[in-house]
C-alpha cells in the first residue's frame, strides 16, 4: 500500500459516494475473512481442548453454537451487510480461540507435568565402580609389579599389606596415563568414595612414584585442601612416603608465620637465581594465594599435578578465587584456556604445554556439570562407589557410599529423654572411643559439662569446637587417641577429614542437616576396614525429614532402635541432680565472663590518654 496517494478533485457529493462504496467493499472482504476464521475456529475445537468456563455460561454458549451451527452452510452466499454484522459481532465478543483466552481463574489444573530425565555427559553417568568392603578386598601389595620396590618397602613397614579397591583401581590407572607418549594429555579423575576408603593413598602413591624417577628439584605437585588439619595430615603422609626418595614436601597451612614458610618453599643463588626448595607442595587454598602474590620467586611452571582434596568443600567456599590465580600462574596460554585454535600439526602440540593432571577426591563429590565444569577438567573419568552397576537411571547416579563395615541405626525420643538415650549408651551399654555431634558449638558445651558432672568421672568427655584454638584442638586430639579421653563431643567442622584412629562410635546428638554432612559425620567411624557403629537420635517430628535425606542420597532405609522406658524412668533422678549442678556451673561461667570483660575495660578507661602536642 502506498505512503501518499493524489486523487483527482471532485465535488463533495461525487466524492462522499465513492467514499461509501469503497468503505463497503472493504467491510465486505472483513466480513468474509472473519467467517472463514471461524469455520476454521469451530474445526479445530473438535480436536483440541477447550478451557473449561463457568456452568452458568454453558447454556449461552450452546445457544450460540447452534445458532452459528446454522448460519455456517451460508459462507459461500453472498449475504447482506447488516445481517452479516450483527451475526458476526456476537460470536466474536463471546468466543474466541482457545489459544487466546485468558485462564479462568478458581479452576484446578490437575494435569501432571511431563518429568524432565537430566541428560549427563558420558563420563558422569558411566564411572569406574569401586567396592565399598574393604576387608574383601585381595590386591596384595607384593604381588603388584607396577608399585615401584621403594613403595612397596614403605608400605610394608607402615603395616600396610593390602591395597584397598579405591587404590587398587586409582592408583594403576594414573601410572598408565602418564605413560602416554607426548603430546598425548593424561585424563583427568574425579574420585567418590567413602571416608576412610584410602583416597590420600591414591593420589600420594603415584605421585611419588612418578616424581621419584625425574631429575631437578622444581614444584611438579600441588596438593590443596580446605584446612589446616587436612593439610598437616596429608603432609605428614607425604612426608612418610617420601623418606626413602630424594623428594621434599612443603606444608604451607598458615600454622607458622609467612616468613617461615617462604624459607621452605624458595631460596636465591648467585648462579642460579631463585630455586625451589620443595617438590610437593600441601597448602590450604587461602595460604596459597599468598604465597603466590607475596612470595619471590615462586614458580608453578613446572607444575605435574594439581590434587584437590575435600573438593565439594573447597567448590563450595573458593578462597579468594585460588583456581584463577593458580590458572594465571601457570600461564596456560593454549587452547583450553584462551579459547584460540592453532592449526593441527605436529609442531603446534610440541609447543603446547600441558597442564597439570587433576586429581579430586571427596567422600561427597558433586556431579553437577555446572560445578565441575568450573575446574576445566580433560577428557576426565570418574571413579564412584555406588552400589549398583546400571546408571541408566538418574537416581542411580546421586549416590552416596559407606562402608559395609559400618552399621547405621536412628533412635526416636521426646526431647527431654536425648540425655537419657545418650546417658544410656555411654554408662550402661559401656561404649567407648565414641564422637558426638552437635549443631552448634554452645551445645557441645553445654552437654560436654552434664556428661562430666553426671559421670562423676566412670567416663571422661572433652569438647572439641571451633570456638577452641589450633593448640588445643590438636591436645584433645591426642588425649581422645590415647584413650585418656573417652567422649568427644563437637560440631561438623570435626567431620570433615579429620582422621581420627579407632573411633568405634559416632553419634549424631542434633541430625545432620543435609546428606553431604550425615555421610561425613558417620564416615568418622568404620574406617580403613575396622566395624563401626552410627547412631541417630531424632525427635519424633523429624524422623519425616531425616527419612527424606536418607533416600535423597540414595541409601536404604536404617533400622531403628527402640529403647524400653524403664532404663529411661532409673536415670531420671541422677539427670535431674546433675542437671541442676550444670545449670550452676553455666551461670559461674557466664558471670566470670563477664566479670572479665568488665575489668578490661576498666582497664582501658584507666589508663591515661596520651595528649596531642601543643602546635602553637
Amino acid at each position: 500500500m502506498d505512503l501518499f496517494v493524489i486523487n483527482r478533485y471532485r465535488d463533495v457529493e461525487e466524492n462522499a459516494a465513492v467514499d461509501i462504496a469503497e468503505q463497503e467493499a472493504k467491510h465486505l472482504e472483513k466480513l468474509k475473512k472473519k467467517i472463514a476464521e471461524r469455520k476454521s475456529a469451530y474445526a479445530s475445537k473438535r480436536t483440541s481442548d477447550v478451557i473449561t468456563l463457568k456452568p452458568q455460561k454453558e447454556e449461552v454458549l450452546q445457544k450460540d453454537d447452534t445458532e452459528d451451527n446454522k448460519e455456517a452452510p451460508k459462507i459461500d452466499e453472498e449475504p447482506k451487510t447488516d445481517k452479516i454484522t450483527d451475526t458476526i459481532q456476537k460470536p466474536d465478543k463471546k468466543r474466541a480461540k482457545p489459544s487466546q483466552e485468558f485462564k479462568v481463574l478458581g479452576v484446578n489444573d490437575f494435569e501432571k507435568k511431563a518429568k524432565v530425565s537430566r541428560v549427563l555427559p558420558f563420563w558422569l553417568s558411566h564411572p569406574f565402580n569401586i567396592s565399598t568392603s574393604l576387608k574383601s578386598s585381595s590386591c596384595k601389595v607384593e604381588d603388584q609389579d607396577w608399585l615401584h620396590i621403594t613403595l612397596k618397602s614403605t608400605l610394608q613397614s607402615e603395616g600396610v599389606t593390602t591395597l584397598f579397591p579405591v587404590q587398587e583401581k586409582v592408583v594403576p590407572f594414573i601410572l598408565d596415563q602418564h605413560k602416554l607418549t607426548y603430546p598425548f594429555w593424561p585424563h583427568d579423575i574425579c574420585v567418590s568414595a567413602p571416608t576412610g576408603s584410602g583416597k590420600t593413598l591414591s593420589f600420594v602413591l603415584p605421585i611419588v612414584q612418578i616424581l621419584m624417577t625425574e631429575i631437578g628439584c622444581h614444584i611438579r605437585a600441588l596438593v590443596v585442601l580446605p584446612v589446616q588439619e587436612l593439610a598437616a595430615q596429608v603432609a605428614k603422609v607425604f612426608k612418610k612416603y617420601c623418606l626413602k626418595t630424594k623428594l621434599k614436601v612443603a606444608l604451607l597451612g598458615g600454622s607458622t608465620p609467612l616468613q617461615q614458610e617462604q624459607q621452605t618453599l624458595v631460596r636465591y643463588t648467585e648462579s642460579s637465581g631463585w630455586v625451589s626448595e620443595a617438590d610437593i607442595v600441601v597448602c590450604t587454598a587461602g595460604r596459597l594465594v599468598e604465597h603466590l602474590q607475596n612470595t619471590e620467586g615462586f614458580s608453578l611452571k613446572y607444575l605435574k599435578f594439581l590434587v584437590i582434596d575435600e573438593a565439594d568443600r573447597i567448590m563450595d567456599h573458593i578462597q579468594n578465587d585460588w583456581l584463577y590465580h593458580v590458572d594465571k600462574h601457570i600461564k596456560l596460554e593454549n587452547e583450553l584456556m584462551t579459547g584460540r585454535h592453532s592449526n593441527l600439526t605436529w609442531s603446534s602440540l610440541i609447543e603446547q604445554k600441558p597442564p597439570p593432571h587433576k586429581l579430586l577426591f571427596s567422600a561427597t563429590l558433586s556431579q553437577d556439570p555446572e560445578k565441575l565444569e568450573q575446574w576445566g577438567l580433560f577428557q576426565p573419568k570418574l571413579f564412584s562407589a555406588a552400589k549398583s552397576n546400571s546408571y541408566e537411571d538418574e537416581d542411580q547416579i546421586r549416590l552416596y557410599a559407606t562402608p559395609e563395615e559400618l552399621t547405621e541405626q536412628y533412635v526416636t525420643c521426646d526431647a527431654e529423654h536425648k540425655p537419657l538415650i545418650l546417658y544410656h549408651f555411654l554408662a550402661d551399654q559401656k561404649w567407648d572411643k565414641v564422637l558426638c555431634f552437635t549443631n552448634a558449638a554452645e551445645a557441645a558445651h553445654r552437654l560436654s559439662v552434664l556428661l562430666n558432672t553426671w559421670s562423676n568421672g566412670a567416663f571422661k568427655v572433652a569438647e572439641l569446637s571451633s570456638a577452641l584454638d589450633k593448640s588445643t584442638r590438636e591436645s584433645v586430639l591426642k588425649k581422645f587417641t590415647q584413650s585418656e579421653i573417652n567422649v568427644l563431643i563437637g560440631t561438623d567442622a570435626l567431620a570433615r577429614g579429620i582422621d581420627i584412629t579407632d573411633c568405634n562410635y559416632v553419634i549424631s546428638y542434633d541430625p545432620p542437616r543435609n546428606i553431604k554432612t550425615y555421610i561425613h559425620r558417620v564416615g568418622r567411624t568404620g574406617r580403613a576396614g575396622r566395624s563401626g557403629h552410627a547412631v541417630t537420635i531424632l525427635l519424633q517430628n523429624q524422623v519425616t525429614q531425616f527419612k527424606e535425606i536418607i533416600q535423597g542420597g540414595g541409601k536404604a532405609e536404617i533400622p531403628q532402635i527402640e529403647i524400653e522406658a524403664d532404663i529411661l524412668d532409673r536415670l531420671t533422678s541422677s539427670y535431674q541432680h546433675a542437671m541442676s549442678e550444670t545449670k550452676r556451673q553455666i551461670h559461674a561461667e557466664i558471670d566470670s565472663k563477664v566479670k572479665k570483660s568488665l575489668e578490661i575495660k576498666r582497664r582501658l578507661k584507666s589508663k591515661p590518654q596520651k595528649r596531642k602536642p601543643n602546635m602553637s
